[in-house]
């Protein structure tokens, strides 16, 4: 009784206990750690799964280093004291697998048997400068690494999302270490509704780093025994006729909801090409589930007959995303305005933009269901400010997203002389740039007045930030 009294005592606080758990929530994971070891009177509250949902295995591959040791050690006390409560977890082997420490295979086969996963994300061997010559000397992962990995897959009985970000796929693996093999044998993954296949994290996006991918059969292979599959996000290599095919089956009526593809293009590499996808696949998948959509992220600059072999006109593309090192023509936006009237409901543009005025406000016109626009070009001055205006003007106060950089918006009315801009030489690989002239009296008054017609058109939640022109009301859950 005395010792009851005493923990109150230590513990002076009237607040629910899941109003404390609530609060211990937004600690980092290694503060909560470190404060379970000390706190005893929280002994109950230290042991609540909530506060251990989530956790990062981050192991350095083959590394000796006094630092990370330390770190790694409270890592595998904390896994062995928390881990049965993992419902969320990453695996980050920093650097190419050429041989991870022995010590964490038994914590890590301790881990895979007492936990009960829902998601599993893995980053083994992610990119960096100078694995490529690694790959080149050590191109495969020792096998008894590979199974004690493996082991998270194997021994999963609830996981519905998993996420390979970064995966060693080599040919002619052996079963126990083929993760596609290892997630086929398991009978648990039909439950398996979001799966996501080395698709690049936002600060990989623009990355040049060409990883080993699964081939088309490997990737079909997997799709074909995860019958509840809801959302995939995959490279466009991936993709192919019989996939769409294998969506379209009768067993999986309103299953597939979204597919997110990453376009690749690579001329000198075959398996960075875009494949061509007949209409009637996409056709026979939109018949047995209209509410199915497509979601594309584009890179290469490819042309827009190359792109039409894969998105073509009864693809239900609802997102379409052009990254700054991609290429936009007045080609491509009339055929995603022609081809993508009724389903395209948001566009995003991050590469150079030039002269595409009329396109732009030809799409916002006719695509209907068109709410979310994004506009943050890598060049300047791209887009005129009349174009601005008639582009917010088409949908008003109907608006979810409208977002345009202010450095994209040229506020004269002949682009071609909108600024008395000066060419810069480098001598230096004969680089050029351009030298801009700092903002004069007209040009801030003629910002100001676009604002405040911007303002007008747009309705009270226009904002005005972040040196762009932004109006966000997320209605549904879409994420810039």
């Amino acid at each position: 009784m005395e010792e009851n009294e005493c923990q109150q005592r230590l513990f002076l606080t009237d607040l629910p206990m899941e109003i404390i758990i609530h609060i211990l929530q937004f600690l980092p994971l290694s503060s909560k750690y470190r404060a379970s070891m000390v706190c005893h009177s929280m002994y109950n509250i230290f042991n609540d799964p909530e506060l251990w949902r989530q956790y990062e295995v981050c192991i350095e591959s083959d590394k000796d280093n006094d630092s990370i040791t330390i770190e790694e050690h409270d890592a595998k006390i904390l896994i062995s004291k928390f881990g049965k409560y993992f419902k969320i977890l990453t695996i980050n082997i920093c650097g190419h697998l050429i041989g991870m420490p022995k010590d964490w295979h038994p914590v890590l086969l301790k881990l895979s048997n007492q936990c009960s996963l829902e998601k599993l994300i893995l980053k083994v061997g992610p990119y960096y400068p100078g694995s490529e010559s690694l790959r080149k000397k050590i191109p495969r992962p020792p096998k008894e690494d590979m199974v004690v990995l493996l082991s998270l897959i194997r021994n999963a009985k609830r996981i519905k999302q998993l996420d390979i970000q970064y995966w060693p796929f080599l040919p002619d693996y052996h079963e126990d270490q083929d993760i596609i093999k290892v997630i086929v044998r398991n009978p648990t993954f039909h439950r398996l509704e979001h799966l996501s296949i080395l698709w690049p994290d936002s600060r990989q996006m623009l990355s040049v780093y060409q990883p080993t991918l699964p081939n088309r059969r490997m990737v079909l292979e997997l799709v074909s025994h995860l019958k509840n599959i809801k959302s995939l996000r995959l490279r466009s290599t991936m993709l192919s006729n019989d996939l769409l095919k294998e969506f379209a089956h009768c067993e999986r009526v309103d299953k597939l909801q979204l597919m997110k593809i990453y376009v690749t293009h690579g001329k000198s590499n075959p398996q960075f090409h875009i494949p061509f996808i007949n209409p009637s696949s996409w056709k026979c998948l939109t018949d047995i589930n209209p509410n199915f959509s497509v979601n594309c992220w584009v890179i290469p600059r490819v042309q827009a007959a190359v792109l039409s072999n894969m998105l073509t006109f009864d693809c239900p593309l609802s997102r379409v995303v052009f990254l700054e090192w991609s290429r936009v023509t007045d080609l491509m936006l009339e055929s995603i305005t022609s081809k993508y009237s009724k389903t395209l409901k948001r566009f995003e543009l991050y590469c150079g933009l030039k002269n595409y005025d009329n396109s732009l406000i030809r799409m916002v016109e006719e695509c209907t269901s068109l709410k979310h626009l994004v506009i943050k070009s890598c060049t300047w001055y791209g887009l005129q400010y009349r174009t601005v205006i008639k582009l917010a003007a088409s949908r008003g106060s109907g608006w979810k997203t409208f977002l345009i950089d202010e450095k994209n918006v040229s506020i004269v009315d002949n682009i071609d002389h909108a600024e008395n801009d000066e060419m810069v030489d480098h001598i230096e690989n004969k680089l050029k740039g351009i030298a801009i002239d700092p903002e004069n009296d007209d040009r801030k008054m003629k910002r100001m007045e676009l604002k405040e017609s911007l303002a007008a058109i747009l309705g009270s939640e226009f904002d005005d930030r972040r040196k762009a022109l932004i109006i966000y009301r997320n209605k549904d859950g879409v994420q810039i």
